[in-house]
């Protein structure tokens, strides 16, 4: 339920890592283009234009609200625009609308476009909330999060006051993080990064490192794009600038929790590249500080849970994937792992409550399947 994507590949990490001083290294030099042909379809990177563009159906559907007023464009998205969520997918407005199915920063830009086009105000925020976790073709995605928040007036104090927050997760789950106002430029940023990373999964090479030059161009502040690009580099077996990218990464300030995340990644990327240099010098420096920060990944406890059950040990297993559900438990795969945990030790109703669980977290092409396990055991 999160949006903007940190991404670091999987391996086993030994670690380690020399400073670098920042002041040495202009930016412009850790762009590579040499390494990437240009690209023949330039829709891979779309234009902001084309991002919040509005279909007629999109305004069809602002015809019957009031000019103005967020409260029924609220009640529309909550009702026959409802989106459902789809952790995979970072979609423009239009394709949002039309499909009904996005993840969070797919939701933010399809609201901003109508809050938009019908004079609504609206504000981007950045939720200093703990990341979420995904894991796609051999890469962890750490996703941050951000919302929307609609007023109906031009007083900026109206968002506090009587202002709604459009967002897929309720109200209570935020409650107490840092709230921080985001631009356009730098939601756009986080965008761009999220289509980098996907076209990264992809092996989309060349479109990933165009997204990531957009990202930075349109906010040269934006650090997480940094973290993106070692991965990027070491996927086209750019090791030497892979190790730029990271240490310039790593000594990024953690001034917030975000910021934070992007240097523990970047740490644990240039581990996995010294590791396979054989730098055990340079591992040894901050195994301590990255063992710590291994046991806070809930795939280390998932990946656990799995060699257990595949060992045929059903308690043991059923220990490691309630680990890895306590830090996070909207992973649906999760879910399926202790549903057929449950299921071995004759735990039935567990198996089937958590089968549920996963069935209602999964993405759309993924349903089926858990409908086919939750029809078998209750069958059986």
């Amino acid at each position: 339920m999160r949006t903007h994507l940190i991404i670091f590949l999987i391996g086993w990490m030994l670690f380690g890592c020399a400073s670098i001083d920042k002041a040495q290294i202009s930016t412009d030099s850790l762009w590579q283009d040499q390494l990437f042909e240009p690209l023949a379809n330039s829709a891979a990177v779309p234009t902001p234009a084309k991002i919040f563009a509005l279909t007629p159906a999109m305004r069809r559907a602002l015809q019957t609200m009031p000019r103005g007023q967020h409260r029924p464009l609220v009640e529309f998205l909550q009702q026959d625009g409802q989106v459902q969520y789809d952790s995979r997918l970072t979609r423009d407005a239009a394709a949002t609308f039309a499909s009904s199915s996005g993840n969070c920063m797919s939701l933010v830009v399809m609201t901003a476009a109508l809050a938009k086009a019908n004079g609504i105000g609206y504000r981007y925020q950045l939720v200093q909330a703990p990341p979420v976790w995904d894991r796609q073709g051999g890469v962890y995605l750490i996703n941050g999060h951000v919302n929307i928040r609609l007023q109906s007036g031009s007083d900026d104090t109206v968002f506090e006051r009587r202002g709604s927050t459009v967002d897929f997760l309720p109200g209570n789950q935020i409650r107490g993080y840092q709230i921080i106002s985001l631009s356009e430029s730098q939601l756009l940023a986080r965008y761009y990064n999220n289509l980098a990373a996907e076209a990264l999964v992809q092996r989309r090479y060349q479109a990933s490192y165009q997204l990531l030059k957009a990202a930075h161009q349109i906010d040269p502040q934006f650090v997480q794009l940094w973290n993106t690009l070692g991965v990027l580099y070491r996927r086209v077996g750019a090791e030497a600038q892979a190790e730029r990218v990271y240490r310039y990464a790593i000594e990024l300030a953690p001034t917030d929790v975000i910021r934070a995340n992007l240097v523990n990644n970047a740490l644990h990327n240039l581990a996995l590249l010294l590791s396979s240099q054989n730098r055990l010098q340079e591992w040894q420096q901050v195994h301590a500080r990255l063992e710590l920060n291994r046991l806070a990944n809930p795939y280390y406890y998932f990946d656990m849970g799995e060699a257990a059950y595949r060992g045929g040990d059903y308690q043991q297993a059923l220990r490691y994937y309630r680990r890895a559900l306590d830090l996070a438990e909207y992973r649906h795969e999760f879910h399926f792992g202790i549903s057929r945990a449950y299921f071995r030790n004759g735990q039935l109703s567990l198996s089937e409550r958590h089968m549920r669980q996963a069935h209602k977290l999964a993405p759309q092409n993924e349903k089926q399947r858990y409908q086919l396990k939750l029809a078998a055991l209750r069958s059986g």
